[in-house]
């Protein structure tokens, strides 16, 4: 019955710190879909902005330090010569450093401090040390023997890959109704609502945010001959002259001509990963 009880709140405290950690990751998702922008969203310095210029994914590893631990490791999973723009240490723990080389018996450097959030979230820069480091294991060192801490890794790149770990992170699944609204369609080309739950999908327990999102739809015809509001090509317009002179019976479709990208917050193996997704939601319809 001991042993029960021992393990039960174990495993308590881990989905804890997931939570935790989860909750971190969701904070700066909403911070970019309210700003628009993952610049707009971070409080870096210039330097570190420009650096984040063309970046449009954020991933998140987190590890709970066990108990009486003053040191733990990296492990480094990418390939050394890819550089990342931005890798970065979050806990609110004061003075970390970090050992170089094998065993970490190597000189010790101070971590830099990036910034310090209201909740005494503490962000240090890694960025110097995973990127230029030809060993494939780091280690940092804690000032002081801490209980019940966990700290997350974010890095900033355009990579698909996880490239760093800790120890393994379980996931959270939450169940939510499936729905998909029918599309209303019209008589002349325009756009239509069309609301997709990632749910129906086999991939959808590991999207966080958003559960839903409107991605709406083309519907209609296109009119002859066409006008500039519909966006039509040229070689839609050749198919309204040929039509309007009734030689064809091929007329041009009611399509989407704009798009617009889409912020996903997901799971990916034991990370969780911020990017924006191209042509996701349709800005405008036209005839092509």
């Amino acid at each position: 019955m001991l042993r029960i009880l021992i393990i039960t709140g174990i495993l308590f405290r881990i989905i804890l710190a997931v939570e935790n950690s989860t909750e971190t990751l969701i904070d700066l998702y909403n911070k970019i879909n309210k700003s628009g922008s993952l610049l707009k969203a971070t409080s870096f310095d210039i330097n570190t902005q420009i650096k984040l210029k063309h970046i449009n994914t954020v991933r998140m590893v987190s590890y709970k330090v066990p108990n009486n631990r003053i040191s733990f490791g990296i492990r480094i999973k990418k390939n050394l010569n890819e550089q990342i723009a931005l890798i970065e240490l979050r806990c609110n723990i004061s003075s970390i450093y970090v050992r170089l080389g094998k065993y970490g018996q190597h000189r010790k450097y101070r971590l830099p401090l990036i910034s310090t959030s209201s909740n005494s979230i503490q962000s240090y820069d890694l960025t110097h040390f995973l990127n230029n480091h030809h060993q494939r294991f780091i280690y940092i060192i804690l000032p002081n023997l801490v209980e019940q801490q966990n700290i997350s890794l974010f890095y900033y790149s355009k990579s698909n890959k996880n490239l760093f770990s800790f120890s393994p992170t379980k996931h959270i699944q939450r169940r939510f109704r499936r729905t998909i609204l029918p599309t209303n369609p019209s008589v002349t080309c325009a756009k239509h609502e069309y609301e997709i739950d990632f749910n129906q999908f086999s991939f959808g327990k590991w999207i966080l945010q958003p559960k839903r999102f409107n991605a709406y739809t083309c519907s209609g015809s296109c009119p002859n001959p066409l006008s500039p509001q519909y966006y039509p090509s040229n070689h839609a317009i050749l198919l309204s002259l040929i039509r309007s002179q009734k030689q064809h019976e091929q007329q041009a479709l009611c399509v989407p001509v704009r798009l617009k990208p889409l912020c996903l917050l997901y799971y990916d193996r034991d990370e969780l990963v911020i990017k924006y997704h191209r042509d996701m939601i349709v800005q405008e319809c036209g005839c092509r």
